[in-house]
């Protein structure tokens, strides 16, 4: 067997905001754009590394997502935050245990954790229903490694970075130089260490009027020139970004991301 790539491999499955962009029933400029990159699914987050397949976050759009990505095998999911908009989509990782009946493990906050619980409580309390995802949740505070479902000697270390969505508490994923934080308003003064030498950085920005859970256009460039990755881009924007006008606007090292985007990054 082929030694695991010493690049990380990210793909952003989406970049909008809880409602998706078009909007439902909106017909402004953006909803409307002929530009597929104006067209953001909600978040989400395929990355190969080492061997492995990972997701952040499985939202209400994972299906078509991995439709689209040709995603067939995965390793683990991870969470950033309970919020329905980041992880509806969990049931549909079914598929995966046709060819692999291991199970899936799924790493998140004990705050997240606990939520996905009682949500999904037909799978990590009961389990009882036929066809059931086999998956195993694991509260996390600290750095800890991911090995592989499909071949164990495989593993990669990941670090999640504390932050804040508005009052609630969040994580972002850093994995060598690449560092993944979607919804995030605040980032803590312990975390700014941890976000250090990136080469490749995605970032909340939800649009330029000043949100109370979000970063703003203005505030994430800030953040991201404080952070220096050698390039940064945006995600969960609404539907009052136009790729093109917006892109335009942006200092040099910084862009709007948009669905399907590859990104590479040294480990």
């Amino acid at each position: 067997m082929p030694a695991p790539s010493e690049q990380l491999k990210a793909v952003l499955l989406g970049t909008g905001t809880s409602t998706g962009v078009p909007v439902i029933g909106c017909t402004c400029r953006v909803c409307t754009s002929p530009d597929e990159r104006d067209k953001r699914l909600r978040c989400s987050c395929l990355i190969r590394v080492h061997g492995l397949t990972l997701v952040i976050d499985t939202g209400p759009d994972f299906r078509t997502q991995a439709l689209r990505a040709g995603l067939h095998r995965l390793d683990a999911v991870l969470f950033t935050h309970y919020h329905f908009d980041h992880v509806v989509g969990l049931d549909d990782v079914r598929p995966f245990f046709r060819t692999n009946k291991r199970p899936i493990p799924c790493y998140a906050s004990p705050d997240t954790a606990r939520v996905l619980r009682r949500v999904f409580m037909y799978i990590f309390e009961d389990g009882s229903y036929p066809g059931v995802p086999r998956l195993t949740l694991h509260e996390i505070t600290q750095p800890f490694q991911v090995h592989g479902r499909y071949d164990a000697s495989r593993s990669v270390t990941i670090i999640p970075i504390p932050a804040r969505h508005g009052t609630l508490p969040v994580l972002g994923y850093r994995i060598g130089k690449f560092a993944y934080l979607t919804d995030t308003s605040f980032i803590p003064e312990t975390s700014y260490p941890l976000l250090r030498d990136l080469e490749v950085l995605v970032l909340d920005a939800l649009r330029y009027k000043p949100h109370p859970a979000h970063f703003s256009i203005d505030q994430a460039i800030e953040v991201a020139q404080r952070i220096g990755a050698g390039e940064t881009y945006f995600v969960h924007m609404t539907h009052d970004i136009l790729h093109e006008e917006v892109e335009a606007r942006l200092p040099e090292g910084i862009h709007l991301a948009y669905d399907m985007l590859e990104l590479t990054a040294s480990l």
